[in-house]
């Protein structure tokens, strides 16, 4: 079905007889002109998603390290008067909670990571929603509060599970057990999908091995940063990871004359300026226009919560065995959720840009 749909748009933009280097939009993916598809169709690419394998990693360590540890959130939260709830709204009405110095702890379940690599599942019976909702409640607040947001120094569990938000993913169907999830994975599964589509749609040859490609294209989507992080970070002059960047384990390695020593990517200065960077370390290379975008929210009286409004970044690692290149784009796009169609739309349109209509183009180059 996929592709038939791909099929059918570059289809649709033929017969449309686009001209020039335009695009048109047709359901958020830019489709090209015929000129277009037709340069790339001699070219063979191998497209993978590097994030994939990082996120169900990091879900299941997640998952074993709630298994554990003993779930007690430093304040608990149990609902007023003992008549039954009907809904999740009348329950979060009537909560109270109080400093935990009685050490209560979530107890009686086990988390499981579902099929779908994404839930999170506390499996345990409850004989009413009262019982259930109060151990949502305190299971979202131990990793939440406790863990995830305990400083905007101490970032190692955010980092650890690559997520600056856990939330509950269903709060109706319960008894049987709860379903929770991290914002990252539902960033990282819609833009996987939707850049593949896009990068499809440039007219390619799609090969299934980097051996029999011309060029390997690979997508890295960093966790979710909060604002006030991110403004943390540049302040103190520090960085933001992408794990494919700082990792071996996806057999791709970066070349030795790049003089890469496993640092992140720095915040603060223009990407732009690294070509010209006087020490030709990655170490000094900048998310650029995408921060510069990001800070310019810091500064805006109506600029969203800082501390409750995060997203993502998005890299591609090119491999061209003709140029004999790698070179990696970072876009300026800040990812807040998988419901942000403008900016992800916004971002396809970057990609569809720099990689299919100009496969030579330095925007968004770090290296």
């Amino acid at each position: 079905m996929k592709s038939l749909i791909i099929k059918i748009a570059i289809l649709t933009a033929i017969m449309f007889g686009l001209s020039g280097c335009g695009a048109t939009t047709i359901n958020g993916l830019m489709v090209n002109n015929d000129s277009v598809l037709k340069d790339n169709s001699k070219t063979k690419v191998y497209y993978e998603d590097l994030s994939e394998k990082f996120v169900v990693e990091a879900n299941k360590k997640l998952v074993e390290d709630l298994n554990n540890q003993e779930i007690i959130p430093n304040y608990w939260w149990v609902i007023a008067g003992s008549d039954e709830v009907k809904d999740y709204k009348e329950a979060l009405s009537k909560f109270n909670n109080q400093k935990n110095i009685e050490q209560k702890k979530v107890e009686g379940g086990t988390f499981k990571l579902l099929d779908d690599n994404r839930t999170i599942f506390y499996d345990k019976k409850y004989a009413n929603l009262k019982e259930a909702y109060q151990d949502l409640q305190n299971i979202y607040v131990f990793l939440a509060k406790s863990k995830l947001r305990v400083t905007i120094e101490d970032t190692s569990f955010r980092d650890k599970y690559m997520t600056s938000v856990f939330f509950s993913k269903d709060t109706k169907d319960v008894l049987n057990g709860l379903k929770f999830g991290t914002k990252y994975s539902s960033i990282q599964e819609v833009l996987a999908k939707e850049i593949k589509k896009q990068i499809e749609l440039g007219g390619w040859q799609i090969v299934d091995s980097p051996e029999k490609a011309d060029k390997q294209i690979y997508l890295d989507v960093s966790r979710d940063y909060m604002l006030l992080e991110l403004e943390y970070l540049k302040r103190e002059k520090k960085n933001i990871k992408f794990s494919s960047l700082e990792s071996d384990t996806n057999n791709v390695k970066f070349y030795q004359n790049r003089k890469y020593d496993g640092t992140h990517i720095a915040l603060g200065q223009s990407a732009m300026n690294f070509a010209s960077a006087s020490n030709g370390n990655l170490v000094s290379a900048a998310i650029g226009l995408s921060v510069a975008g990001v800070f310019s929210l810091l500064g805006n009286e109506k600029a969203p919560d800082k501390e409750n409004t995060t997203g993502s970044f998005i890299s591609l690692r090119i491999f061209d065995k003709k140029e004999n290149t790698d070179t990696i784009k970072i876009y300026d796009s800040f990812i807040k959720s998988a419901y942000d169609k403008r900016d992800i739309e916004d971002l396809l349109q970057k990609i569809n840009e720099t990689i299919n209509i100009d496969p030579n183009s330095k925007k968004y180059n770090i290296n």
